[in-house]
């Protein structure tokens, strides 16, 4: 039987674009971690909720990440910097305690990014590393138990109106929180990628 992490690289290989979402390659360069660890005896996932403070996504259910720096760019390995070190900026992770499976495909967001989510899992348990969220950029950070993602009635699909254009919307209510938008698109492709494994 193979491991959550050979699944996860395996994931990674399928050929799978978004589903239905509009797909406009442009605007500023960004990359965003979607970590796994072992968090109490299972298998989750590290979101954050953005404070207040930031420029966009005020308030909103995320992955670490953010603006890729120019000398980041240079590199066939950049997207893959900017993720790391916007993750141990975000939420206190060092780099070296993170292990990268590959990435997804870039997406573009309404506000204006191209964002690469690279794929990772955290080289220890969970409670060995802990949390020190940046207190400008991250109000909370919270390891959401991969089986959770599957329950029934967790996930839903809404139609979003971006200027003249609908399109849906993967959206996952865990308890309170709710998870839509890019973040919800990257989840829902994660999950179909593993489905389709098998």
């Amino acid at each position: 039987m193979r491991s959550f992490e050979e699944r996860l690289e395996s994931a990674l290989k399928l050929e799978l674009p978004y589903s239905e979402r509009p797909l406009t390659p442009q605007g500023r360069p960004a990359a965003v971690l979607m970590l796994f660890g072992e968090h109490d005896g299972k298998q989750a996932l590290l979101v954050t909720r953005r404070t207040d403070k930031v420029e966009t996504h005020k308030g909103q259910m995320a992955f670490p990440g953010g603006n890729c720096e120019p000398e980041e760019l240079r590199g066939p390995e950049g997207i893959i910097l900017t993720a790391l070190r916007e993750t141990e900026e975000e939420v206190g992770i060092p780099r070296d305690r993170v292990r990268v499976l590959g990435r997804l495909p870039g997406l573009w967001t309404p506000t204006g990014y191209w964002v690469v989510p690279v794929v990772g899992t955290l080289l220890a348990p969970a409670h060995e590393v802990p949390l020190r969220n940046s207190v400008h950029e991250i109000a909370e950070a919270l390891w959401v138990p991969f089986t959770v993602l599957l329950e029934p009635g967790v996930y839903r699909r809404e139609t979003r109106k971006v200027g003249t254009v609908s399109y849906p919307i993967h959206v996952y209510q865990v308890g309170g929180y709710r998870i839509w938008g890019a973040t919800g698109a990257m989840i829902k492709n994660l999950l179909d990628r593993l489905e389709k494994l098998g």
